[in-house]
């Protein structure tokens, strides 16, 4: 029992010489403690860097590898966007309507064949991947229009034809091949005026997959890497290189180290869901090695940098300051950026019978007397901002998807199948950016999900209105309220076009500016009178139904900018034009601005 008072008094009167030391000693020692620890953590960092390093470089490959999918498989939706664009453009149909109907190679024949040239290379001018397109009828009229690819085997071309007969205007596709190295698609032309179908002639067109490849290949990270694409029927890609033992079609995806000529490499493959073809990304495993002795120096390097740096930062801090004035000091700094919490686990905890701690132990009452009274404040400003934003957002018009629903019931009353199924995948990519939780998105992102309203109104609305979208510069990656220029387009239509007799042209424009990003939303329609004007400007006009009003739109850049413009000029007969100037925010950007009052 004795012993057992002793050595707890003992233990309290270390405690309380440590606590009375001088505070160069204490610095001392905890630099020598703190120190240590950083060595462990050091060399622990180090070694787990070193075990996952080959998986990141798997990712890192795997990355490389999906932008090429990505690219590749737009380049294939290019080819077939243009093959829809030209069997439904209504010129292209009448061109071949009439056609069929004149005398095989009479002069009005060879008129409609060389208009339907030209509408051709018009098309081939917006869509860059596609090389040419090959036009055939049935009278075996063929010509070419675009760059010159090699000839294609007359059974090949069967072949594809064919195929085009069996999907009745369906788009088919072949993957190249070490005869033809091109990727060949296309699609019936059928008579789609009348609802006849019959059987007008039909675009091949040539897509020169291995050039996309090329132009995107400098971009892969490792020195030395080559890629490899193709597909059951055989090699689509190989670019300059050997080409390897490569992983079997069919697996989905992964990485592998497998030797070839007395060399490792190491391969990362995947398969593209879209084309099913296979991507390996295929370089020296040397490369590897290389890299992860410039990663061990280069922790080593910087660890005895650092390391040097502090011995000198804390001699320094020896001859001037002290330990717990410097603790003092870090947690005001703290205290500035408002994070407290961190502030208090500064300070020393302990009682101390210098000044400096009566200090210490004076502000952290301080610290916890501040936070409290700024987090009530900041609780209720938070939940005051998210419900008036909720009310905001909640405003959006349900009254567009029953048209929509309801124009898509028609179209299949009318055997408008392929109409209505566009529709339906326009609207599925309207709802989807309409029910998305964040209240914020980029500029790209909302032109697309305008681009899909637009689709949808284009069907019903045909040839009564004209809309366009247009970009000058690169406006895409800022920020911008969601679903912000829909309602404006929306109003255009209600106010502009349907009381308008005549074609009304819808305008939507947005435009990088130095320092700014500019959105304009412009119509062709009745335009407003000074008086509407100015009870439109003045927010006392009282938008129909259940649409979004100017007010909300103005409210919504008020709580997102503390800077934005909101600009309506309209005239009677001349239209409306509305355009909003906002500053030029990064998506990363967005919880600074939702957290602003």
């Amino acid at each position: 029992m004795e012993e057992k008072v002793n050595s707890t008094g003992g233990i309290k009167r270390w405690s309380v010489y440590c606590r009375n030391m001088k505070l160069a000693k204490k610095m001392l020692l905890l630099y020598l403690a703190f120190t240590s620890l950083a060595c462990c953590i050091a060399v622990g960092a180090l070694q787990i860097s070193l075990t996952i390093y080959d998986e990141k470089l798997y990712e890192k490959s795997l990355q490389e590898l999906e932008f090429f999918t990505k690219e590749i498989s737009r380049g294939l939706e290019d080819a077939e966007e243009m093959s829809y664009a030209l069997i439904t453009n209504q010129e292209v149909q009448s061109l071949l309507t009439e056609a069929s109907e004149v005398e095989y190679l009479s002069q009005s024949y060879a008129f409609q064949m060389n208009s339907l040239r030209r509408l051709m290379q018009m098309e081939l001018n917006f869509h860059p991947t596609v090389k040419n397109v090959i036009y055939t009828d049935a009278k075996q009229v063929s010509f070419t229009v675009g760059t010159y690819c090699g000839t294609i085997e007359e059974s090949l071309q069967k072949e594809l034809l064919d195929g085009f007969r069996e999907k009745r205007g369906g788009y088919v596709f072949r993957n190249p091949k070490a005869e033809y190295p091109y990727l060949l698609s296309g699609r019936d032309i059928l008579e789609i005026e009348n609802t006849s179908l019959d059987y007008l002639g039909s675009f091949l067109l040539t897509v020169d997959v291995a050039g996309i490849i090329d132009s995107q290949e400098s971009s892969l990270e490792a020195e030395h890497a080559a890629l490899f694409v193709y597909s059951g029927d055989g090699m689509i890609y190989q670019g300059k290189a050997e080409v390897p033992p490569l992983p079997a079609v069919g697996e989905k995806q992964g990485y592998q180290i497998q030797k070839y000529h007395g060399q490792k490499y190491f391969m990362c493959y995947l398969q593209s869901a879209e084309t099913g073809w296979m991507y390996v990304n295929s370089f020296p495993y040397s490369d590897i090695f290389g890299q992860i002795m410039q990663v061990r120096y280069g922790l080593v390097l910087s660890f005895l940098l650092v390391f040097g740096a502090a011995i000198l930062v804390m001699r320094r801090v020896l001859r001037t300051v002290l330990k717990p004035l410097e603790h003092l000091t870090q947690s005001m700094q703290i205290v500035e950026t408002g994070d407290f919490q961190t502030a208090r686990e500064v300070l020393h905890t302990e009682e101390r019978t210098d000044e400096i701690g009566v200090l210490a132990q004076e502000f952290q009452l301080m610290l916890l007397e501040i936070e409290k009274l700024i987090h009530e404040n900041y609780e209720k400003q938070l939940l005051l901002k998210d419900t008036k934003y909720r009310m905001l957002q909640a405003q959006i018009n349900p009254h567009f998807l029953y048209n929509t629903l309801n124009t898509i019931h028609w179209m299949i009353r009318a055997k408008r199948n392929d109409d209505a199924g566009k529709m339906i995948m326009e609207l599925g990519s309207l709802l989807r950016a309409s029910f998305a939780r964040e209240p914020y998105t980029t500029v790209e992102e909302e032109l697309n999900s305008l681009k899909s309203y637009l689709t949808i109104q284009q069907y019903r609305y045909q040839k009564r209105a004209i809309f366009k979208v247009e970009t000058k510069g690169e406006p895409g990656p800022y920020l911008v309220p969601r679903m912000i220029l829909q309602p404006l387009v929306e109003n255009s239509i209600l106010y502009g076009m349907e009381q308008s007799l005549n074609v009304c042209e819808i305008s939507v424009t947005a435009i990088e500016e130095r320092e700014y990003v500019l959105l304009g939303v412009e119509d062709t329609g009745v335009g407003m009178n000074q008086e509407e004007l100015d009870a439109v400007r003045n927010l006392a006009f009282v938008p129909k139904g259940h649409g979004i009003g100017l007010k909300n739109i103005r409210e919504r850049l008020r709580i997102t900018y503390e800077d934005s413009e909101f600009c309506i000029d309209s005239a009677p007969g001349e239209g409306t034009r509305i355009q909003i100037r906002i500053p030029k925010k990064e998506m990363r950007e967005n919880v600074s601005i939702a957290d602003r009052g």
